[in-house]
Formats: structure tokens, C-alpha cells, sequence
């Protein structure tokens, strides 16, 4: 794979960066045989950074940016949350994303939920997420899981990843993805929000806590809570945030959430952050 013809310098963060288009690099991989993704890691290796990257740079170094490209991540919900994440973790390069949504879209979504437009009623939204991840970025893998995951699933879904992401609004649903990533020592991403408010707590392997820190014996939504709605902006900030840290973690660096609880409230506008206990 000849990368270097194919580069080109460009003005990057007051020097000089070899970047690939695209198209360049779409072409090498066809010509070399190799998979989409396997083309973007091989130039990242050759000190290229392919040019829909640019701009990770340099908050992200050639290594991270690599880890991120190798990585995957298996994303459970791909609603108001999941959407966002799914957005955000395709367009920054995360190799592979597997997708869990048992549902369809319904007018109701159409508030929050940046993959629902009309024309989409009635759709799948795994299917939905996996078809924006295709359009939005040509270099990740997808897969689509058309079903809410359950213990008897959970270890399959999980199979190979790197993360997984809660993003569901189904309390007893975490436990389950909690536990079976506890058990098969794969980080686990907890994000979730009802009406002005949400939250964000991540639990790495060989940690002493688990869900029950967050909702005791609590195993379903309280009438509060389903009462509450949820408007647009509040996914779309805790989707942010767990997609930060979701990078964070794949990337090698400090989790910003372990053993801690992000709380955001929407009504004053303010965050607080809380060490969790048994």
C-alpha cells in the first residue's frame, strides 16, 4: 500500500500534517484487498492521518487515534442517548459499533431522537442507527443487533468488544448489561436521563461496585420518572458526555466516572459529580 503518494500536507496546529482523503484511501484498501477500517490503521501507522480526522488532532495523538480505529463498542439503545453516541463515536472513528434496539420508532421520538423523522415512523432503529453509521463514515464496521440483549444474549452481543454503553431506559435491563459485563471484564458505561435531568457512572473491571451503588433495590421506573418526559437537549448533553468518555477509556486514559456518579440538572443548569458507596 503505497499511502505516502497518496498524502498530501496540510496546515495543522501551527505545523505541518500528511493527511489522505477519502477516496485515496477507499481506493488503496479495494486495490490492496483489505477492509476499509485496516486502511485507515495502516496509515495512521505510516504517520498519515486520514483527513475526516483531522480535527481529533491533537487532542488525540497518531497512538490514540489507532486505538480508537481498532476499538469496538457495543452500544445498548439507539434512541435519544444512543443516537447521539452512535453520532459521535462513527464520526471520531471507533472501528466497530454494535448496535441493540429491540424498537421502532413513533411520533413520541420525534422530540429527541435525532435518527426519528416522519418519514421513519415504524422503522427499526437499530436498523436506522446502522444505516447512519454506513452514511456518516465509510471506515467503521457495524453490526446490528435487532433486539433488546438479556442474559441468555448477553454474552454473544458482548463478544469481543471493548466497551459497552448503557443506553436503555429499562432499570432492571442495566443490571443485566452491568452484570454481564462485570462478569466477562468489559467496561461498562452507565448514561441515563428523565425530563430536565440524567447521569453518567462507569464501572471498570475489578471494581467493588455495581448498579445497585446507583438504584439500590430499586428495578423499575418510578411515576415520577416516566412522568417526567424527556426534552430534547438533556440526551443530547449526557449523550455528549458519555461519548467523551467512552473515548477516554479507548483511547488508555482516566476514567472520568469510575466510582463516581455525574448528576446534571437541567432546571439550574449545573453538574455535580458524587463518589459512589455500597
Amino acid at each position: 500500500m503505497d499511502i505516502l503518494k497518496w498524502a498530501r500536507p496540510v496546515d495543522h496546529g501551527g505545523g505541518q500534517v500528511l493527511v489522505i482523503d477519502d477516496v485515496a484511501l477507499l481506493d488503496l484498501a479495494e486495490e490492496d484487498g483489505i477492509t476499509n477500517g485496516e486502511a485507515q490503521i495502516e496509515a495512521l501507522m505510516h504517520g498519515v492521518v486520514p483527513h475526516r480526522y483531522l480535527k481529533n488532532f491533537w487532542s488525540f495523538g497518531f497512538e490514540e487515534q489507532v486505538r480508537l480505529c481498532a476499538a469496538s463498542v457495543l452500544i445498548c439503545g439507539c434512541g435519544g442517548l444512543g443516537s447521539i453516541i452512535i453520532e459521535l463515536l462513527a464520526r471520531c472513528g471507533v472501528g466497530l459499533l454494535r448496535l441493540a434496539d429491540g424498537d421502532v420508532f413513533t411520533e413520541s421520538n420525534l422530540n429527541r431522537q435525532l435518527l426519528c423523522t416522519p418519514d421513519r415512523l415504524g422503522v427499526s432503529k437499530s436498523r436506522a442507527a446502522t444505516d447512519r453509521v454506513r452514511g456518516v463514515n465509510p471506515f467503521v464496521s457495524v453490526q446490528e443487533l435487532p433486539y433488546e440483549i438479556d442474559e441468555e444474549d448477553a454474552g454473544e452481543a458482548m463478544n469481543g468488544v471493548d466497551l459497552v454503553m448503557d443506553a436503555i431506559d429499562n432499570v432492571e435491563g442495566r443490571f443485566v448489561l452491568e452484570a454481564s459485563a462485570r462478569r466477562l471484564g468489559i467496561p461498562f458505561i452507565h448514561t441515563a436521563v428523565a425530563g430536565w435531568w440524567g447521569q453518567i457512572s462507569t464501572f471498570l473491571p475489578g471494581s467493588a461496585l455495581n448498579m445497585t451503588a446507583i438504584y439500590g433495590s430499586i428495578r423499575t421506573k418510578g411515576r415520577e420518572e416516566e412522568a417526567a418526559g424527556v426534552p430534547g437537549p438533556t440526551p443530547s448533553i449526557l449523550g455528549s458526555l458519555a461519548a467523551l468518555e467512552a473515548m477516554r477509556i479507548l483511547t488508555g486514559k482516566e476514567a472520568a466516572y469510575s466510582e463516581k456518579l455525574l448528576y446534571f440538572d437541567g432546571e439550574s443548569g449545573t453538574f455535580s459529580v458524587a463518589p459512589l458507596r455500597r
